[in-house]
Order: C-alpha cells, then sequence, then structure tokens
C-alpha cells in the first residue's frame, strides 16, 4: 500500500490546490465599509475580510406529490466572500446525490458481487448568484443556477472461483431533469435543517449534519494570521486511498472524499487533498 501511495503522489506533485470558482458579485456578506482597520507598527492598514461557510446535510424527503418520498443521500454546500478595500469576490460550490432506494444505500460498507443496477439523482451548482448569512430571517441562504440529473447504473460484476471481484463493467444513463434552471439552498435559523429547492424539481429537504462558519479579518501582508484554513494529514489521504474508486451505490463511496463533487474517488480527489498536504 504504501509503495501504491507514493506511485500515485509522485505523479500528482504539479496539481493546483482545492479553491472555490471565484468570480466577482455584487452583494457579499459584508459591504467594504464594515471592514475594520487593523494596526500594524503604530500605523492604520486595511484589513480584508473573510467569511466562509461549509455545510453538509443529510437529505430526508423529496417533497413529490401528492406524497413526499423518502429518500437518502447528502449535500455539500461550500461559499466564501472576501471585501477588500478595491473588491468584492465571491465564491462558490455545491453539490448533490440523493436516491429512492432506501434498501441499498449510497455507501456500502462491502463492495458487491452480485450484478446490480443502481438509481440515483444528483445535483451540481453550475453558477452562484449570491450567499449571504441571516439573511431574510434565515440563517444562512444561497441561489444560483443548477444541473439536476437522473442517473441508472447497470453494475456487472465478475468474479473468480473464489468469490474476488476481478472486473467491474458499468454501463450508465443518465436523464436530465433541469439544465441552467435557477434554485436555492436555505437554511432557517438554528442550523438544524435545509431546503434544495430548483424549478422543474420538486423541493428536497433534510437535516444539517455539520456547519462551519469563520468570519475572520487579516492583513494580507500577515498570511499566517489568516486562520480560515484547515491541516490536511497524511491520515485524510489515506482515507481517500482506501475509498479510491468507490462510487454511490458501490464501495466504500463518501461525499465527504468527494472534493470534485462527480460522484466517484477518483486522482482528482485525491491529487486535490495532496496538494494541499499540511496546508
Amino acid at each position: 500500500m504504501k509503495s501504491k501511495f507514493g506511485i500515485i503522489l509522485l505523479a500528482i506533485l504539479a496539481v493546483s490546490s482545492l479553491a472555490l470558482c471565484a468570480g466577482a458579485f455584487a452583494n457579499p456578506f459584508m459591504s467594504s465599509t464594515t471592514v475594520p482597520n487593523v494596526s500594524s507598527t503604530g500605523a492604520t492598514a486595511v484589513g480584508l475580510q473573510r467569511d466562509s461557510v461549509r455545510m453538509y446535510g443529510a437529505m430526508q424527503s423529496w417533497l413529490t406529490t401528492p406524497t413526499p418520498t423518502p429518500i437518502t443521500g447528502a449535500i455539500e454546500v461550500l461559499a466564501r466572500t472576501q471585501v477588500g478595500p478595491k473588491n468584492t469576490i465571491q465564491g462558490y460550490a455545491a453539490a448533490a446525490i440523493w436516491t429512492t432506494n432506501l434498501t441499498h444505500p449510497i455507501a456500502t460498507p462491502v463492495k458487491s458481487r452480485e450484478n446490480f443496477t443502481y438509481t440515483y439523482d444528483t445535483a451540481r451548482l453550475v453558477e452562484g448568484n449570491f450567499s449571504a448569512l441571516d439573511f431574510n430571517g434565515n440563517a444562512f441562504y444561497l441561489n444560483g443556477t443548477w444541473n439536476v440529473w437522473s442517473i441508472t447504473e447497470n453494475f456487472t460484476i465478475v468474479t473468480d472461483s473464489t468469490g474476488h471481484v476481478i472486473s467491474i463493467d458499468r454501463n450508465q444513463n443518465a436523464v436530465r431533469l433541469a439544465i441552467d434552471a435557477y434554485g436555492n439552498v436555505t437554511v432557517p435559523a438554528g442550523w438544524t435543517t435545509f431546503t434544495l429547492d430548483i424549478k422543474g424539481v420538486a423541493p428536497l429537504t433534510g437535516k444539517v449534519v455539520a456547519e462551519v462558519t469563520i468570519s475572520s479579518v487579516f492583513n494580507p501582508f500577515m498570511l499566517g494570521m489568516d486562520s480560515s484554513t484547515t491541516t490536511v494529514t497524511k491520515a485524510d489521504l489515506d482515507s481517500i486511498v482506501n475509498a479510491y474508486g468507490s462510487m454511490p451505490g458501490w464501495g466504500n463511496y463518501n461525499i465527504n472524499m468527494d472534493f470534485c463533487m462527480h460522484n466517484q474517488i477518483d486522482i482528482c480527489d485525491l491529487s486535490t487533498a495532496a496538494a494541499n498536504l499540511n496546508a
């Protein structure tokens, strides 16, 4: 395992780090007029205000008519706003995955040794438009345009005489439910529940599993003062290696490791984490 891990790392030395796709937008979390000054060696300098939000949620109900449908799945939302004296930059990333197949979970602890068909739906934020904390009585709000797909995958598993998996044939059929459709994520006060509502698709609701909100003021010439990042350790990389190749419905897939958010733990996710090792 160590040699395999070393080879993988050597192959991705030149990768870029994980970052939100940033663009210039109006309506930041805070306006530049609220950015306080910070003192440095007796002189007054303008600090930068950074607000970051990261939320994980567990899907519970699809509000289909006439009766809501129980579902299982997950949503991940990231938003960052940085306000300086000259401009405001906002970045967004969001993806969700859910299934009505409650007998076969998205993440199975043991790889299947039998042929099976698995259907799930997925939504991805194509372009963020606005995000805010404490917006209209809600703890958090984000809107933009989304793509939504229903995906059916047929797995043919080939095993040897001892039952070990020797090959996997994966045939995928995707049907679009919504393309460039307006939608929003709303988290009411208290950070306990959320709603994902995309035009043309029945709203989805669930509970907030974890959330982190960070607001900080830092001097751009003292980057060490910025405490809005976390440290990636070798243990994190080991976890991704152990889940490498897994997909929803097969293997130990975990959306928290799917940094590229395309429903498979692969070189993109491993290289993202490796590029941020000890950072």
